[in-house]
């Protein structure tokens, strides 16, 4: 007599039972894996956002004007304004108060030396207000703002001015800077953002008080700026230049215990 060959009702159902069970607990591995792989590129992406974003500030701030640094913080907000330059060099004889004078003469080896109307002159800056405003240590290029000296000499140029100006001191070093447009680096609601081509301001511009458009740099910027801001200034000594401290603290959106925090010293380098 023939064997029969097959499952009883309550063998299959066992099977189903254990096939469920079994991919119950392949879902729930595969979830988790899925998770740490999300946690895990995410947090690269924060790593290589603040690589991007510590570069760049470490660019632009070592090599500014000198005293042009300015913080403001209002709430959550918080800016870093700066002033970049397009040349440095020698002066001669600058025009001292009292005595005036609607040109400056420069010495530079830059065969490219050029200079733009409008463009700011700066001498001997010793705090921000020197830099934000005529008081006396800046002054404003002509619309014909460069010219030749008349010595015969290929390195020796004429600035001149909009009018005759004097300045309040020279600087020992007799260096001057020919000034760029400021540039401000704002961190509101918990992103960086890189502020360019807005006018002159004497007093600091904010988000919305000065400041509009703006290039967005990184987000997942966690830090209670009351406590801990992201820019802190150590002004210029006799024995160091000016430091700028960058502290940066990024979470992880789908892990609010994974905070990631950032150091970084900025040393200002030029000197007036």
């Amino acid at each position: 007599m023939r064997r029969r060959c097959g499952f009883t009702l309550i063998e299959l159902l066992l099977v189903m039972v254990l096939l469920g069970i079994s991919l119950v607990g392949a879902s729930r591995v595969i979830r988790a894996f899925s998770s740490m792989y999300d946690d895990q590129a995410e947090q690269d992406s924060l790593v290589s956002q603040s690589r991007f974003v510590l570069e760049r500030l470490n660019r632009e701030l070592r090599d500014i004007t000198p005293y042009s640094v300015r913080l403001s913080s209002s709430g959550q907000n918080q800016c870093l304004e700066f002033v970049p330059f397009t040349h440095s060099g020698r002066y001669r004889n600058l025009p001292l108060s009292p005595d005036t004078r609607s040109y400056l003469d420069v010495v530079s080896l830059d065969t490219s030396f050029t200079a733009s109307a409008g463009q700011y002159l700066l001498v001997y800056p010793t705090q921000n207000s020197d830099v934000y405003s005529n008081s006396g240590q800046r002054v404003q290029l002509a619309s014909t703002p460069l010219g030749n000296d008349g010595d015969g000499n290929s390195a020796t140029y004429r600035l001149q001015f909009t009018a005759a100006t004097s300045f309040s001191q020279g600087s020992p070093a007799q260096r001057y800077f020919l000034l760029d447009n400021p540039v401000s680096y704002c961190v509101q609601a918990g992103q960086l953002w890189r502020y360019q081509g807005y006018t002159w301001q004497s007093s600091q511009p904010m988000p919305g008080a000065g400041l509009a458009g703006g290039a967005l740099m990184a987000t997942s910027i966690i830090n209670d700026l009351s406590t801990a801001p992201v820019f802190t200034l150590d002004n210029a000594s006799l024995q160091r230049n000016s430091l700028i401290k960058i502290w940066l603290q990024f979470a992880n959106s789908s892990d609010s215990n994974t905070v990631l925090s950032f150091h970084h010293l900025v040393q200002v380098q030029n000197v007036p």
